[in-house]
């Protein structure tokens, strides 16, 4: 529905020095409706309270901070102007983040009275379906949705999350594989990587296929190459796997897991000074992580400089209390 393509858009950028006193006066559980970028509305609901156009923009505003008074400003307008479709929809979306399977169930049902047949609201509704454990009834949806061409890849994602919730992987693998290899890439990114997941845990040769798939669906993650790169590593393609993690880290440098992978393969190999590099950038990516640091110190003290490995342990253990390894090795080198 088109009110998703406008969730992100700022309608009001400033409000008069009278309304941020009366703002500040504010300390009720609805104060999000007198924050600056919202206010303007609400003075302007106060003044026409029958206007549904204007619950629908402060709905709109307040969905990705404070679903629960979105929820109920698309229902305000609904109740306003019933035979809209888009407030019905928006109240279901809502309903859906706040974990309100049965409203949202109700909201997209009614959407539908306004749009029959209208697919993203079906698929919607299945989804909501699922989410309230109403397989047999989202299954029904889903039938319905894999008559068109235009959504069966979505009919099929349905499906396998049916399959999922029952623990039928070779049902939702079915399912996926049949709904990616329709859409190609056209497809979802998180059905694909989802299947490239499933797959992997089968060690399926096909997996690599799907991670491809998905790192052209979106090539600023890492997610993907990632996860194929640790395919190629449970398979023994060493090679590939440092192709892929080289390539993650183009399409994301600031993901530290590629770094850390990369650097844990040159420890095998005894390379110290290349894990020693790759541990490097993953600690400055990552300044927090544990693991980056503890590794570092492994390979500085394998290159003999003790007093740059004690550091790193101690930072190690800063970072995770209980780090036992750490510690162990502190204690080691100190006598």
């Amino acid at each position: 529905m088109k009110y998703l393509l406008l969730l992100s858009i700022p309608f009001f950028a400033s409000c008069q020095g009278g309304q941020q006193e009366a703002a500040a006066a504010k300390a009720d559980a609805d104060s999000a409706l007198y924050a600056p970028l919202v206010q303007p509305l609400t003075d302007s609901i106060a003044q026409f309270p029958d206007n549904e156009a204007l619950y629908f923009r402060r709905a709109l505003i307040l969905f990705n901070t404070d679903p629960a008074l979105s929820q109920k400003d698309f229902e305000k307008a609904a109740a306003i102007k019933p035979a809209v479709t888009d407030f019905w929809a928006g109240a279901g979306e809502a309903a859906l983040v706040l974990e309100r399977y049965p409203q949202a169930i109700a909201h997209f049902e009614k959407a539908l009275e306004t749009a029959p047949g209208y697919p993203y609201l079906q698929y919607r509704l299945a989804t909501a379906m699922i989410e309230d454990k109403r397989y047999q009834s989202a299954d029904s949806v889903a039938d319905v949705l894999a008559r068109s061409a235009g959504t069966y890849d979505k009919a099929y994602y349905l499906k396998a999350r049916i399959a999922e919730e029952h623990q039928d992987t070779a049902l939702a693998i079915s399912h996926l594989t049949a709904a990616v290899d329709r859409a190609g890439l056209h497809s979802d990114f998180d059905a694909v990587m989802e299947l490239g997941d499933l797959l992997l845990t089968r060690r399926s040769p096909n997996t690599p296929k799907y991670y491809q798939l998905a790192a052209k669906l979106d090539t600023l993650s890492a997610e993907p190459l990632i996860a194929l790169g640790q395919y190629y590593e449970q398979s023994g393609n060493i090679a590939a796997a440092i192709t892929a993690y080289n390539s993650s880290i183009t399409a994301d440098p600031d993901d530290e897991r590629s770094y850390m992978a990369l650097g844990t393969i040159n420890v095998r190999k005894k390379n110290w000074k290349e894990g020693l590099r790759y541990f490097d950038l993953a600690a400055k990516v990552s300044p927090n992580n544990a693991e980056a640091y503890y590794n570092r110190a492994q390979c500085l003290e394998q290159l003999g400089r003790k007093e740059d490995a004690i550091d790193d342990y101690i930072k190690a253990m800063t970072f995770r209390k209980d780090y036992k390894e750490a510690k162990a090795a502190l204690d080691k080198l100190k006598k």
